[in-house]
């Protein structure tokens, strides 16, 4: 038989379990809701002067805090990686490329514009808001990414194309909770199709 001290420990941890509810509720909805994602919807490649150059869309939906950042004068860096595998029938598939394609997204407060840089080629473009930097920033034209003669044509190729965020560029005191908050983590996984000859 339990005595009224037993019961009324029992009710107060019943009544507890509602509010431990609440509170988990009111820490996870929110990053749910605010998480950035990317997605690769498109890409294809195709062979000029001799050498395959790469063409994709990319969408991305940066998070509130990723957008604050950015209007903050907080620089972003995206990572698009590329990869061709030689498939073969039996083994793993044989890495025969892997690269990356570097961009800096940033606002200048000077001038109020966004500004969206290639560390490859150093190639600028400046735009007066930043949903229009951030639908230019999924617009993947004519990378070059091999030479035709690197592959055999008796051979199947596939390439694999992803874009990230890259946490490690972040500034020191905003990288221990992008490295927990789904709304920091922003990778499309890999999108990929057969090289085409």
């Amino acid at each position: 038989m339990r005595s009224n001290g037993e019961n009324s420990h029992q009710t107060s941890m019943l009544s507890a379990v509602p509010t431990l509810l609440v509170a988990c509720l009111a820490i996870v909805l929110p990053l749910a809701v605010h998480a950035g994602s990317v997605t690769v919807t498109s890409a294809e490649a195709n062979i000029v002067n001799e050498m395959v150059v790469i063409d994709a869309h990319v969408n991305y939906e940066f998070s509130d805090d990723a957008l604050d950042a950015i209007r903050s004068g907080i620089a972003l860096f995206i990572d698009v990686d590329f990869r061709i595998k030689r498939q073969r029938r039996f083994i793993w598939d044989r890495k025969v490329l892997n690269l990356s394609r570097r961009y800096r997204f940033e606002r200048h407060a000077l001038t109020d514009r966004y500004v969206i840089t290639d560390l490859v080629t150093s190639d600028r473009r400046i735009y007066d808001s930043l949903n229009a930097a951030i639908a230019d920033l999924g617009q993947i034209q004519k990378i070059p990414v091999a030479e035709n003669s690197d592959f055999d044509v008796s051979m199947e190729y596939k390439i694999g194309l992803r874009a990230r965020l890259d946490l490690e560029s972040l500034p020191a005191p905003i990288r221990p909770i992008a490295y927990i908050s789904p709304s920091w983590r922003m990778s499309s996984g890999w999108y990929q199709w057969t090289l085409a000859r």
